[in-house]
């Protein structure tokens, strides 16, 4: 059985949850003492209406509500929260924001993600009293070229792989959103976020809004920025010298489980010792260090003879020697990561900035290139930008 078209809900620029400039709540058809006869509600066109400061809020149950914006969440997370404001459900909140795929219904937000129209995200606007730029800004998936292409208004919710995570936000910065009692669900490169504001730790297997309070762990916090400024710093060299750091400190921690200092986090945090997904914090440290000792070796490959490299490699492995012992690695097994990372990384290209290039006088010296990453992601997963061939953190996986 159809369901009956509802009558729009039309608002004037500067209504606030439906209530005009003249504190009168008004729908579809009523006109207040400055309305001028304009818009649909006078017969004329929605579009011409909007042109001249007037929107339409499809479905006459529905008021005009700011839902606050979270930085990064996703589609369906925030069109669960405004179907909760609005007290409606979610399949009814699409069918007003437009047409989907026949069959198609809602999905639960952490488990694939809803795609809209630039027409469907000009509704939601509308409904949410929030321009298109700045709905943008907030939801990564309402920018270009995730919009859906065409003219009218519809959504598409597919149940498919897509190439980021939906990671639980920090429950601090929900709650400033007035999420308090739901979780919201964040687009990410990565299976884990960290909070800046709040230094709280989510990750997709977790359960429930619980985060991780990682302010226990004073120095993962610390480890953290200081990889942010690398990468921010370095780039793309950053940015795929993390990646391969966490791997050859991952798969130390899968083979010497039991280090001292990976058990004494693990205490301090509350953490299981033998769980991946919460791993990358009791890593962390000993992560960005070794990430710190690539980018040495390859800013001095880039001042060195090629012919001189082997004295490069020699320091790389007395250093990491060092950081594998302060982290309880036994040593007959600290370096295969390393070797496998030597290996892979001898091949390169020099920076394309060398030329006269001279150490102190123009600066930090820049880093080679090497050959294995140059069909990488750096705004990629971590696993995704990393040269080594194992994933560390999934149990299944050999390493």
């Amino acid at each position: 059985m159809a369901r009956a078209r509802l009558r729009p809900f039309v608002i004037r620029a500067g209504e606030v949850d439906g209530q005009g400039t003249d504190g009168v709540v008004r729908r579809g058809g009523d006109r207040g003492p400055t309305d001028h006869g304009r818009g649909a509600a006078s017969g004329g066109s929605a579009d011409a209406g909007a042109q001249g400061g007037w929107g339409t809020v499809y479905g006459g149950r529905l008021a005009a509500r700011r839902v606050l914006l979270l930085a990064g969440e996703s589609n369906a997370s925030y069109l669960s929260r405004v179907a909760a404001v609005q007290g409606v459900s979610v399949d009814f909140l699409l069918g007003e924001l437009g047409a989907g795929p026949p069959g198609q219904q809602a999905l639960a937000p952490h488990l694939a993600e809803v795609f809209l129209s630039r027409a469907a995200v000009d509704r939601l606007a509308v409904m949410v009293q929030m321009n298109w730029p700045r709905l943008r800004r907030a939801l990564p998936h309402l920018r270009e070229p995730h919009l859906l292409p065409g003219q009218q208004a519809r959504w598409d919710w597919p149940w498919q792989p897509l190439p980021h995570y939906l990671v639980p936000a920090c429950p601090l910065c929900a709650a400033r959103r007035g999420a308090s009692e739901t979780a919201v669900w964040l687009v990410r490169p990565d299976v884990w976020t960290i909070c800046r504001r709040h230094d709280r730790f989510s990750h997709v297997r977790q359960v429930g809004t619980q985060a991780v309070d990682v302010r226990r762990l004073p120095e993962t916090v610390r480890a953290h920025r200081v990889r942010l400024r690398l990468e921010r710093q370095w780039g793309s060299a950053g940015a795929f010298l993390s990646a391969d750091a966490f791997a050859i400190v991952g798969w130390w921690w899968r083979r010497c489980l039991f280090g001292p200092v990976w058990q004494d986090r693990a205490r301090r945090a509350h953490l299981q010792l033998t769980d991946p997904g919460t791993a990358w914090l009791l890593l962390y440290p000993e992560a960005v260090q070794m990430a710190r000792l690539l980018l040495r070796h390859e800013r001095r490959r880039a001042v060195t003879p090629a012919s001189q490299w082997g004295r490069a490699e020699a320091e790389l492995a007395a250093a990491g020697s060092e950081l594998a012992a302060a982290a309880g690695v036994s040593a007959g097994r600290w370096q295969v990561p390393v070797a496998e990372w030597l290996a892979l990384h001898h091949r390169c290209d020099a920076p394309a900035r060398m030329e006269g290039f001279v150490p102190g006088r123009d600066g930090p010296a820049p880093c080679v290139s090497a050959v294995v990453h140059h069909s990488s992601n750096e705004q990629g997963a971590l696993e995704d930008r990393c040269c080594l061939p194992w994933e560390w953190s999934d149990p299944s996986a050999p390493v």
